[in-house]
């Protein structure tokens, strides 16, 4: 609708022109915004601002407006309340909400309650076009109103002249209708061509239960029976479809009065307003608020409605059964993060698309959030039904994706829970299926595991744990655990290699297998490496001071896969090592492959920027992870450490010899440093010197040893190097 056009419509409805606004809004930046974007679309307009509740009732008692533009976050007030106040005012007017935020659930609240319309801030462009379309509605509505009204005052009128009555009529915006009392149309306005498509002449005479939709012919019938029986009385109609000429259907709402006890006019007079716009509007609400956006699945709302109504059915019927699968998908991080978020949207539309063809009949597939989908299978009769479906999703994930260009292989870890009396709350349901979807992660890909009592015992462990370790942080709990490295030829200390363990307070030593993992999925881990790594470095440079030339030549600190996702690692790094006092190639850091696991290139530049200053790189556990050599060229090493697995070996079979042998060899085409970790006989330091290897470490040189002890062990040897000398 033109602005022309808004404006005649406005005035032919007694409403002044410029249009008298009511900006509800705390924040001067966003009523300017709302300013400018009226202002450009030519309006001409006046207006008042309120920013509180009392000011703003203050104004609609003192003012006439033809609209109110509301934000719906209001010091001391919300939106919601802000149109009951509007309504209880007595001023019909557009009420619509103009807000930075309004989720789904609220959404569907506002429009409940009766709000025109709402937009979000980031789009005020079409603030015009909204603002227009709900005056011109209002507008519409007064017209069918005060048509309605004449009507009424017509019928009367009609029993003395129907031509007079056929004059108003003709002319109303909606289809007015007079039909018999056996359900024949007796009079169509023009206006049916318009919203139907129908020639008024051709529908004449015709059943009006051939236009009505077959679903809403029963319920329209009986309201009509039901009517017959009043007099001098409009009763609504609600909601009902009728077809149009194109064979599309259109919504409508009516307003019928019984008109049997005129002889001359028998039957009903109805007035039917099209709502189609309104009704699409509010579907698409309910639907987006229990349908995930990406995936168009059910989403967290809707499965947690079906959850709770499953768990009440099977405590009114104990033999209707069900269960829950919780899927997580694997290593989906590792690809998000590698291969960029819209390639992981793509990806988690894929699966979706996967998950369904394991969709039976009855059953509910929903994206529970993130990389987590959730079946709700319905009618079980035993635990093996669900664990056939688990094995289903298993083979439909197995062939790889195409994404990009590229091959992605996926997989699933999934818990599985069924239905018992024990259960009275979705949450709880949830709850176990995600422990045993953690329990199935934990034993490797593409597992499924059942839930177990013993599950939830080891969750809430976990959690505790969890827990306690946070505060282990805090209460410095943690302490740094040195074991040496030696030279296998001399038998001198060369360096150290820095361990973390957790000691609390009357407690024996927790070893770092019962808590790093931990640390590692709840992100602690980062925090943990940079506190060792500081108290590494000035634990060095302290020996340094002390023992000169008799000190560790170097200090070995892990560092977790965790650190490479942050672009500001090298400065991090070098600020702890420069506080200390250490000369940064003092310093050497200790990675894994799975680092080669995500982003090989930001991991590249990261890896030799630290080689740029001089701080060195050593490839830790070499040979139990993907041990792929493509890497070993690419990859700024100094070291690498072969893991202790081959070393305890050692002697025992040709094929594990062999391998020592290569690595060995391996690191002096590459001029690599080669360190042996798991040295524990006095036979396999004769057999690694044989086979190239400079240094080792282990328990037949020393455990891991807190500070103080392995300072005695450094006086020790240097007190052994003096005596030789």
């Amino acid at each position: 609708m033109s602005s022309d056009l808004l404006k005649s419509t406005l005035s032919n409805n007694e409403v002044k022109s410029p249009i008298h606004l009511l900006l509800l809004e705390d924040v001067p930046e966003d009523i300017e915004l709302i300013l400018l974007a009226l202002t450009n679309a030519d309006l001409e307009f006046t207006y008042d601002t309120a920013e509180t509740a009392s000011l703003y009732t203050l104004k609609l008692e003192e003012n006439r407006y033809d609209a109110v533009l509301a934000d719906y976050r209001l010091p001391g007030f919300n939106g919601l309340q802000a149109l009951k106040i509007l309504q209880q005012s007595g001023q019909k007017i557009p009420f619509i909400l103009v807000t930075g935020s309004l989720g789904e659930e609220a959404a569907v609240a506002c429009m409940k309650a009766g709000i025109t319309d709402y937009l979000l801030k980031d789009r005020l462009f079409r603030l015009p076009n909204i603002l227009q379309r709900s005056l011109e509605e209002f507008a519409l509505r007064r017209q069918q109103q005060q048509a309605l009204l004449e009507q009424q005052k017509a019928e009367k009128a009609l029993r003395d002249s129907e031509k007079r009555f056929r004059s108003l009529i003709e002319n109303a915006i909606d289809i007015i209708l007079i039909v018999s009392s056996a359900g024949e149309f007796r009079y169509v306005s023009p206006s049916v061509k318009r919203i139907l498509g129908y020639s008024p002449n051709r529908l004449k005479d015709q059943p009006l239960f051939d236009l009505i939709h077959p679903e809403d012919q029963q319920r329209i019938k009986s309201f009509f029976n039901r009517i017959k029986n009043t007099t001098n009385q409009s009763i609504p109609i609600s909601e009902f479809r009728v077809r149009t000429h194109d064979n599309n259907w259109v919504m409508l709402d009516a307003i019928a009065k019984n008109l049997e006890d005129d002889p001359a006019i028998a039957g009903f007079v109805i007035n039917c307003h099209d709502i189609t716009e309104r009704h699409h509007t509010a579907q698409q609400l309910r639907y987006d608020a229990y349908h995930d956006k990406l995936t168009g699945l059910a989403n967290r709302t809707a499965l947690l409605h079906e959850l709770e109504h499953a768990i009440i059915q099977h405590q009114r019927r104990k033999d209707d059964h069900f269960a829950l699968l919780f899927l997580d998908l694997d290593r989906f991080k590792v690809i998000n993060d590698s291969l960029g978020h819209l390639t992981g949207d793509q990806l988690l539309q894929e699966m979706a698309k996967r998950l369904q063809q394991c969709h039976r009949q009855g059953d509910m597939l929903a994206r529970f959030g993130g990389d987590e989908f959730v079946f709700l299978l319905r009618d079980i009769r035993e635990m093996q039904e669900a664990v056939v479906v688990a094995e289903r999703i298993h083979q439909v994930l197995q062939p790889p994706l195409m994404l990009n260009n590229r091959e992605i292989f996926m997989s699933a870890s999934i818990g599985i829970t069924i239905s018992g009396e024990h259960y009275h709350h979705p949450e709880q349901m949830l709850r176990d299926a995600d422990a045993a979807m953690y329990r199935a992660k934990a034993k490797g890909r593409a597992c499924h595991e059942i839930f177990v009592s013993t599950m939830h015992l080891s969750a809430l462990k976990e959690l505790h744990l969890e827990n306690d370790l946070r505060q282990a942080l805090q209460r410095q709990e943690l302490v740094v655990y040195y074991q040496p490295i030696f030279d296998l030829e001399t038998e001198k200390i060369v360096g150290a290699e820095a361990l973390v363990r957790w000691h609390p307070p009357g407690k024996s030593l927790i070893p770092p297998n019962d808590f790093i993992p931990l640390a590692e999925e709840t992100g602690l881990i980062i925090e943990i490496d940079r506190w060792v790594l500081k108290c590494a470095c000035q634990q060095l440079y302290q020996w340094q001071q002390t023992f000169q030339k008799f000190a560790p030549h170097f200090i070995s600190v892990n560092l977790s896969p965790k650190q490479f996702s942050d672009a500001s690692l090298k400065d991090k790094i070098t600020e702890i090592v420069d506080k200390t006092g250490l000369e940064r190639q003092h310093l050497k850091l200790e990675i894994t492959e799975t680092v080669f696991l995500k982003n090989s290139h930001a991991v590249l530049g990261i890896l030799s920027e630290l080689q740029e200053l001089n701080i060195q790189i050593c490839l830790d556990d070499f040979g139990t992870g993907y041990s792929s050599l493509s890497y070993l060229h690419r990859f700024p090493l100094n070291s690498f450490k072969i893991d202790r697995s081959f070393v305890i070996h050692l002697g025992q079979t040709n094929k594990n010899d062999a391998i020592v042998r290569i690595v060995g060899t391996l690191a002096h085409e590459l001029q690599l440093e080669l360190i042996a970790e798991g040295v524990e006989e006095g036979y396999q330091i004769e057999a690694l010197k044989k086979l190239g290897y400079q240094w080792g470490q282990g328990y037949y040189f020393s455990p891991p040893i807190d500070a103080q002890a392995f300072t005695l062990l450094l006086e020790k040897n240097r007190y052994h190097v003096v005596e030789k000398i």
